[in-house]
């Protein structure tokens, strides 16, 4: 799923992948190859499935409910 397209066709995807049996959630940068085919780049994250709920609370704490720009940590 693509959540922010940058410039040059770049973008920041999210997903789901799996690596050597465990399971990740990935956001990650994305780019267009010379033949028009997206591929993923070295920039960015893959979080064990178990430790989304430890991002959600940060997010949750940094983005309060309903703001639409994160506080200053």
């Amino acid at each position: 799923m693509t959540v922010h397209e940058k410039a040059r066709g770049e973008t920041i995807n999210v997903y789901i992948g799996e690596y050597r049996g465990t399971k990740y959630l990935h956001i990650r940068e994305w780019y267009m190859d010379k033949d028009q085919e997206e591929k993923p780049t070295k920039k960015g994250i893959a979080l064990p499935l178990e430790k989304i709920d430890a991002l959600r609370e940060a997010i949750d704490r940094l983005v309060p409910a309903g703001e639409g720009s994160a506080e200053e940590p």
